[in-house]
């Protein structure tokens, strides 16, 4: 929270809506336990993990990997530990180990450090005043601070070596906790990582650190270190219910006077299964969602999300359709493959009229292997069929850093007469608002009808021809700004629409350009930015100009 508040204020950004994944917060299919019986394929609890071999410094010899024997009487499945071993060819620290890689498992040790308790089991054969055994958490990447760098801070908890035994000191973003063994026995350790953190830097908040990547080793200092461990273990006492959102909402209040040019605002991303809805806004609260017994994209799954729209309306919030290609990685896919995407998702799409969402996340570059037009292309879809949903845009950051140079650093702006919760919700809900690149549009944009019904609005009305009203400020250098128009006619799985002007920064002034549209068929306009390389870098909610009322009625708040 710290790093994404620090990058908002930098660049200007008014308000952050804390959208954290609830599964995460509540530790829903986290690892328990691990008993290293396999490298690449235990599953006795979750996902497998894939251990693998890290090194660092002047290894002059180094071994491990999964053995039999040792293993800790403690551990109720028989047989396994996890051996490491290295020698340093001077006296520079030389590193061997393991880091415990869970992407295959989903990330499931990632989340809130806040009262965790790891316990493990650690068998030390050869430690001393030059080497010792290390279990490393890497944890928060965090701005500068008090004379220390911007950076991510690693805990290491060290078992053996030249520290004295029960005491930990900074240095810098590593907090070093030195513990003591018995050597040639099996040694047991419970350790809570957000008490050290306090401890080592009081002037942080302790609640504001995650465990993101940790490492098994034999650190060397010049002599040969030995050992196993085994048998490790993760409590998460306080990922219960609410509990991480009161403590989010404490953090909350707490940087509020750190940062004070930054609107905090409690929202949540519902993610267990896909689809991904965000709550924004009302009295958020965690429900359980483990009460599905059925997985992704399923009947079961969405009957449940639609029961929670429906509550997350009655207490005053709205809602999102999250990424809606998914959330993978990877380079762009074939047009045709993206085309075919488009038209099944948008067939799922208006069928299930986004189980009442009313916003769609489409400022996405690139997401899924898709890219912003097969976004826009998909919500243009939605409003050919009279789904009247809002586009914002997404940075979806999870690290807190170089906001200007992300691929998706697409930002959401309203036409509100405050940032308060109502009045962003109000736009949210109508409509009224843009989204925009943060490093390609600085500028604003807005879109009327008759000088009466604004951006995001629904118009019924027979006259063959309307009058829009453009507005655009600060439009970069060489770009120009397109108003695109399509068909609502309540069919049809692709995109209709139709560039029936270009308006160069020329055409306006005051800020205003005037553009005939034909309504002779009903039909939505909306406007977007193409900077002078001829990329999008802004794009307007539609304005719905219809010749009958809509077969799905008119949202209260959009209608004029």
């Amino acid at each position: 929270m710290d790093a994404a508040l620090y990058q908002a204020n930098l660049y200007g950004v008014e308000v952050i809506w804390w959208t954290d994944h609830d599964h995460r917060m509540d530790a829903w299919g986290m690892r328990k336990v691990v008993h290293f019986t396999s490298l690449t394929d235990e599953r006795t609890d979750g996902g497998p993990w894939a251990w693998t071999r890290t090194t660092s410094g002047p290894v002059a010899s180094s071994g491990g990997g999964i053995v039999q024997s040792p293993a800790s009487p403690k551990d109720p499945i028989v047989g396994g530990s996890l051996k490491v071993a290295c020698r340093s060819s001077s006296g520079q620290p030389a590193t061997f180990g393991y880091f415990a890689d869970s992407h295959p498992a989903g990330w499931n040790y990632q989340g809130d450090a806040f009262g965790q308790q790891w316990s493990v089991e650690v068998l030390p054969m050869t430690v001393g005043p030059d080497g010792y055994l290390e279990l490393v958490i890497s944890t928060s990447y965090h701005p500068a601070t008090n004379a220390r760098p911007a950076g991510t801070y690693k805990l290491s908890y060290r078992f053996g070596g030249p520290g004295t035994p029960g005491t930990r000191h900074a240095s810098g973003l590593l907090g070093i906790i030195d513990l003591g063994v018995t050597v040639g026995a099996w040694n047991s350790y419970t350790i809570t990582p957000s008490n050290d953190i306090a401890a080592l830097w009081p002037d942080m908040h302790a609640e504001d650190f995650a465990t993101w990547h940790f490492s098994l080793n034999a650190v060397s200092l010049g002599g040969s270190v030995v050992g196993y461990f085994d048998y490790l273990r993760f409590a998460r006492p306080f990922a219960s219910g609410d509990l991480p959102l009161q403590m989010q909402q404490r953090l909350e209040a707490a940087y509020a006077m750190k940062y004070p040019n930054v609107a905090q605002r409690q929202g949540l991303e519902v993610s267990r299964h896909l689809p991904h809805l965000n709550w924004f806004g009302g009295n958020v609260t965690i429900n359980d969602s483990t009460v599905v017994k059925a997985g992704n994209n399923s009947a079961a799954y969405e009957a449940w999300l639609h029961q929670l729209t429906t509550q997350i309306h009655a207490s005053g919030g709205c809602v999102s359709w999250n990424h809606p290609y998914g959330y993978s990685g990877g380079a762009l896919l074939p047009a045709a493959t993206q085309d075919a995407l488009l038209s099944q998702i948008a067939a799922h799409l208006v069928g299930n009229k986004l189980l009442g969402c009313d916003i769609l996340e489409v400022g996405y570059v690139s997401r899924s292997q898709v890219d912003l037009a097969h976004h826009v292309g998909l919500w243009d879809v939605l409003s050919r069929n009279g789904l009247f949903i809002t586009g914002n845009g997404v940075t979806d950051d999870h690290s807190g850093q170089h906001w200007l140079t992300m691929v998706n650093n697409w930002t959401t702006t309203a036409w509100a007469p405050s940032i308060s919760e109502a009045a962003l919700l109000h736009a949210l809900a109508s409509g009224r608002l843009w989204t925009s690149s943060l490093a390609g549009f600085q500028g604003s944009l807005d879109l009327w009808a008759d000088g009466r019904c604004p951006m995001g609005s629904v118009s019924i009305s027979q006259l063959s021809s309307r009058g829009l009203q453009v507005r655009a400020e600060n439009l970069p250098v060489g770009s120009s700004v397109e108003v695109v128009c399509g068909a609502v006619d309540y069919t049809g799985t692709t995109p209709n629409t139709a560039l029936i002007a270009r308006l160069p920064a020329s055409s306006f002034v005051n800020l205003q350009a005037a553009v005939t549209v034909d309504t002779r068929v009903s039909c939505f306009v909306r406007l977007q930015v193409r900077n002078a390389g001829g990329a999008v870098v802004a794009v307007s909610n539609p304005l719905w100009l219809l010749r009958e009322q809509p077969p799905v009625g008119i949202p209260p708040a959009r209608a004029f």
